[in-house]
């Protein structure tokens, strides 16, 4: 098998790297063409009670998604608002434009006095000053889905009429979800990702030493992100922010397995068939650490949350990928440059000095670490998460200060629907009208809403309603002629409609506000709805979702660590170390205070992944030494020496290549860049440290009489045996 293995990439390795870079151009091309969807209700629940109320509700009074046009400082001139009404009207996925003067026609039509008129038209579409008069723009469901189409024509609207950045604000739903996914797309990004790949191919030359070779492997990096990108396309179809973090991840593992390849090669690299014994040394414990990996990404993969589903299933098809690139390329790779080894460096000297230290004081070893990780963890079940799309935007951003501006000028953008159906009931219009205006004021009287709006904004109030029975007749029926354009009634008046604007402040306790007035309006048939309730409940959804997902990975994972090393001891104490990251990073952000997003979650997967990668590397080895000798501390230094420089390399060249990362105005991106950088470090602590230390103190075996050779293949070469020998005649134990 070794001749036929090293007889192929003989004859073949220039042929496959040809290969591999002749499909580069057209993974390239078929990864920049996957479209961006960032949008919120993709996070909602699919199956939840919440999600099946909002999608009644957007069934019968359609798409509630709205724009607000703000104009200011000199554009303000309340013809040129009209004007610009009836322009933005005309743009594609816009279903209708409400301004001041639109408004003030319909409710004279309806008998409203004057003062109340302004007074209503306050906070819905003038300030309280007079100086931001704002235009509404509702879209349809073509608009909504493309809201960045609609946004950009607006601008064009704008800038035809010649109305300077300065003297507008955008906000809404469609505006921030359209910043989203020009921050969070491929191209903003691709930078960023530009300096990682940069940092990661400086760290990996000053390493390797080997110009070509270095290059070579970033070139596979860069094929394998983009034939996952690729596969995304074809079978998901969309990116959204948090598969913006797949290429980093894939880098991850494809440099991981190509260091470990190269050292695997560089052990046995003076003897005969190396190609294929470093192939094969690497392939059992890259397997299994690629199954354990897959397994705890697709269980992500069982989530309700849409993006939280792709990212598993992504994520996945990403371990495979980087698995059989870097397996399969890099053995091409050293036949074709001919990699002349590590040799003898500072850095392998220093690195096993630390080594002999860690033995040395592996009681500290074990104890310290654990410490800080009982100190870090136990703060852990106090995280909380936070699911805000306004977080995720620079604080600079000019979308972020336009929607302050609306809302400290004019008028909330979160808001929840109460939906009251008179089905049944043979109530009179007035009749109706005088219901609504109860629940309304009892929706009003909460402390955390801002205004209301509904049928009855539009008409007098009780004491302003004409007193004749004819003037009455008439403004019913103009009431009913005007009917088709209201947003606040549906299905032949059966259902009408409040929308409460709520403060900022009661973003975080929605959940709570909606069961107060749930109890408030437990005599009337309401239904109470909204996207900004649901998002709190995806909020909770999500965090919970994902621990439960996590949990059940590590089960499995545990179970498959347990059957690849024929241990129940040993794979029980390599699953301590894997959870070293999560504790000390997440516990850490809990001890700060500070939430978690949906993006920032993910990466506890990917540090469960990267963890258990170098665990199954060590163990391997371990393993085999311990069962050839039984001497435990020997064993546990040997496998750090053979395997630790390749576990250190792959996780400082990603840690430090992603810090490029942080410096991304796209919040998530950013966050989830120092997090990778902080969990890929603690995860060394847990490989190289802890892991080490714990199996050193393992009793050791009696020696067998005859104890079994290790094979040739395997054996350390000249300078690492050195260091084992030294190590036994120093009594490592």
């Amino acid at each position: 098998m070794l001749g036929t293995i090293e007889s192929f990439y003989q004859r073949h390795s220039r042929h496959l790297l040809a290969a591999l870079i002749l499909t580069l151009p057209f993974l390239v091309y078929e990864a920049a063409r996957i479209p961006t969807n960032n949008d919120v209700e993709t996070w909602l629940p699919a199956q939840s009670e919440l999600k099946q109320r909002y999608d009644r509700f957007r069934e019968d009074f359609g798409s509630e998604e709205m724009i607000v046009v703000g104009l200011k400082n000199g554009a303000d001139e309340e013809r040129l608002v009209s004007a610009l009404a009836n322009r933005l009207e005309q743009v594609p996925g816009v279903r209708q434009t409400w301004d001041s003067t639109r408004f003030r026609q319909m409710m004279e039509e309806l008998q409203v006095p004057e003062p109340t008129i302004q007074e209503r038209l306050v906070g819905m579409t003038e300030s309280v000053d007079g100086g931001f008069l704002a235009i509404l723009v509702l879209l349809n469901e073509d608009g909504t889905a493309a809201r960045e189409k609609v946004v950009a024509g607006i601008r064009q609207e704008l800038e035809y009429c010649q109305i300077p950045r300065k003297q507008y604000a955008l906000a809404g739903g469609p505006v921030i979800v359209a910043e989203l996914d020009r921050l969070g797309g491929q191209k903003n990004n691709r930078k960023f990702f530009m300096m990682t790949l940069l940092l990661g191919f400086l760290l990996l030359l000053g390493i390797v030493r080997d110009w070509r070779v270095s290059s070579a492997m970033m070139l596979l990096t860069v094929w394998a992100i983009q034939a996952t990108t690729t596969g995304v396309k074809w079978f998901a179809g969309e990116m959204n922010f948090i598969l913006g973090a797949l290429p980093v991840m894939v880098m991850v593992f494809t440099l991981a397995i190509a260091i470990h390849y190269l050292h695997y090669y560089d052990a046995v690299r003076r003897k005969p068939f190396a190609v294929g014994r470093g192939l094969l040394a690497a392939l059992r414990p890259c397997l299994f650490a690629t199954l354990t990996t897959t397994i705890g990404l697709a269980s992500l993969g069982l989530s309700d949350i849409m993006p939280v589903r792709q990212f598993g299933y992504a994520a996945s098809l990403g371990c495979i990928v980087a698995m059989l690139t870097a397996l399969t390329a890099m053995p091409a790779i050293v036949v074709a440059f001919g990699f002349k080894g590590f040799g003898e460096t500072r850095l392998l000297e220093y690195q096993r000095s630390i080594f002999r230290g860690i033995l040395r004081h592996r009681y500290a070893s074990v104890a310290i670490p654990l410490i800080i990780v009982a100190g870090t963890g136990i703060a852990v079940p106090e995280l909380r998460s936070r699911l805000e799309p306004l977080d995720f935007l620079p604080a600079a951003n000019q979308v972020l200060t336009d929607v302050k501006e609306v809302q400290n000028r004019l008028t909330t953008l979160d808001s929840i629907e109460i939906v009251i159906d008179f089905d049944g009931q043979e109530d009179h219009f007035l009749n109706r009208l005088d219901r609504v205006r109860k629940i309304e004021a009892i929706v009003a009287r909460h402390p955390w809403v801002r205004r209301t709006s509904s049928p009855a904004s539009f008409f007098p109030t009780v004491d302003e309603m004409p007193e004749s029975t004819h003037e009455i007749g008439s403004l019913l029926k103009t009431a009913k002629s005007r009917a088709g354009e209201s947003d606040y009634l549906a299905c032949g008046q059966r259902f009408w409609r409040i929308s409460a604007r709520i403060e900022p402040e009661a973003r975080e306790h929605q959940a709570e506000m909606v069961e107060e007035l749930r109890s408030q309006l437990a005599g009337y048939s309401v239904v109470l709805t909204g996207l900004s309730p649901l998002v709190k409940q995806a909020q909770s959804q999500i965090f919970e979702g994902f621990w439960s997902s996590f949990g059940t990975a590590f089960v499995i994972i545990t179970a498959v660590m347990m059957l690849a090393l024929r241990s129940v001891t040993t794979g029980l104490f390599a699953m301590i170390p894997n959870l070293t990251p999560l504790l000390m990073v997440f516990g850490l952000l809990a001890w700060c205070g500070i939430p978690i997003d949906i993006g920032m979650m993910m990466t506890g997967s990917i540090a469960l992944g990267i963890a258990v990668d170098g665990t199954f590397h060590y163990l391997v080895h371990y393993e085999r030494e311990f069962r050839s000798d039984g001497d435990s501390p020997r064993a546990s230094e040997c496998a750090l020496v053979h395997t630790g420089p390749a576990i250190a390399e792959a996780a400082v060249i990603a840690a430090i290549g992603m810090l490029a990362l942080g410096f991304s105005q796209f919040a998530p991106t950013s966050r989830f860049g120092l997090l990778m950088s902080g969990l890929l470090m603690a995860a060394l602590v847990g490989d190289l440290v802890l892991l080490p230390a714990m199996l050193a103190l393992r009793p050791s075996r009696r020696r067998k009489a005859q104890p079994e050779p290790v094979s040739q293949e395997l054996q350390l070469k000249g300078p690492h045996r050195a260091m084992v020998s030294s190590s036994r005649r120093s009594a490592v134990h």
